[in-house]
């Protein structure tokens, strides 16, 4: 008999299992520093943000670094600075290339900052932007003013590649670095590639502070630009817009939390990339299962673990296995579905999909659990049920 709930059976682990649990500090660790904050009734442009944005710019190796409220912020301010260096205004629509295959704040942050996406098709093997395709974009299109290079799941593939095809036609890139803290792009942090770098700090990632970002970036003018545009785009101490800006801060509170989580980030991104390995090794005897290439001398922060599901060769579709892992109270993630061209504002009228490799993506991806403090047992709990997913699949169709 079958250990599987769906089919009758016990399940293979007693509670439940949540896609992500933040690494988060105890209040003890942070007792002493809250209480100097909060006796202060300095809540915002404190010392712990620009103690927290020095210590971002050393372990990233990038000169400038801003706290923001969060990272679709971020990449909104950044591609305003863009403008904004340009003498464009803000209203002004522009053109800008985005992967498809990604989180759609990607793409509506660039609309509120007056950009118009062409969106790019993605690589099956690193889920990352094909750059064919978006060479094949960028001439059809002599107007690009950017390129948004999003690392999926944590991948630092084709950042290279990307930059090459960018420099040629004089484009900047900026990145989409959501899932950036704990890659490792030829042993260094990324952020101090291309125009400017927006990170996320929300509890999936491996560094939190609940809510929050980080822009980085090497160019001088850029980070002027940001510290104009973060204050609503004022002149410092005159309610006097010089350009349009948003309220971009992020509190001092927030600062406390993600200060701690910042000298957790290395062990975090370790126990991930090894419990990615251990998933590989239980489940490397079932077939129909492909994982995302990260290159040798790279470290993906696997703020996902993405598997690809060939029904044909596993034997259920991506969305069946989702059911089975749903009974035996597992979360999973069906990241991104689906892909960014598609959703209601951005879909096109024409039949032909622009973009079928994230499409095709999008069907057959699924995310398991995967975080830092997870137990061998919740491992081989949600390998086991993968594993006898397809091992049953024939009677599992019956029943889906």
């Amino acid at each position: 008999m079958s250990r599987l709930r769906i089919l009758g059976g016990p399940g293979f682990y007693p509670g439940r299992i949540q896609l992500c649990k933040p690494p988060l500090p105890e209040l003890s660790n942070i007792t002493e520093r809250l209480t100097a904050t909060l006796s202060s009734g300095i809540l915002t442009k404190g010392t712990e943000l620009a103690a927290f944005e020095a210590e971002v710019a050393d372990t990233m190796g990038v000169e400038f670094a801003f706290g923001v409220s969060s990272c679709t912020v971020g990449l909104a301010l950044i591609l305003a600075a863009h403008k904004m260096a340009r003498g464009v205004r803000l209203e002004k629509r522009e053109k800008i290339l985005v992967p498809s295959f990604t989180f759609l704040a990607t793409a509506t942050a660039s609309m509120w900052a007056g950009y118009d996406p062409i969106f790019v098709d993605s690589d099956l093997r690193t889920y990352n932007v094909i750059v064919s395709d978006l060479e094949k974009k960028l001439d059809e299109n002599n107007d690009i003013s950017a390129i948004i290079f999003t690392h999926v799941f944590g991948s630092p593939s084709g950042i290279d590649q990307v930059l090459s095809a960018a420099k040629k036609r004089d484009i900047p890139v900026v990145f989409d670095s959501a899932h950036g803290f704990g890659i490792l792009h030829s042993g260094k942090p990324v952020g101090s590639q291309g125009l400017g770098s927006s990170f996320s700090m929300t509890p999936t990632k491996l560094l939190t502070s609940g809510e929050g970002g980080f822009i980085t970036t090497n160019d001088e003018q850029m980070a002027l630009n940001i510290r104009i545009l973060r204050e609503y785009g004022t002149k410092p101490g005159a309610h006097d817009t010089v350009f349009p800006g948003l309220n971009g801060r992020m509190s001092e509170i927030h600062a406390i939390i993600g200060r701690w989580g910042l000298t957790q980030v290395e062990k975090e991104a370790e126990a991930r990339n090894h419990f990615v390995k251990k998933y590989k090794d239980k489940l490397s005897g079932v077939g129909g299962l492909s994982y995302q290439c990260i290159a040798d001398d790279d470290r993906c922060s696997y703020k996902d673990f993405g598997i690809r599901i060939d029904a044909e060769k596993f034997g259920l579709t991506r969305d069946q296995l989702i059911k089975v892992m749903d009974a035996e109270n597992i979360e999973c993630k069906t990241y991104f579905y689906p892909p960014v061209h598609s959703h209601e504002y951005f879909k096109s009228d024409t039949e032909e999909d622009s973009c079928p490799n994230a499409t095709r993506l999008s069907h057959e991806m699924i995310c398991p659990p995967l975080f830092g403090s997870m137990s061998d047992a919740q491992i081989k709990a949600v390998s086991s049920t993968i594993i006898a997913a397809h091992e049953n699949a024939e009677k599992l169709k019956e029943i889906l």
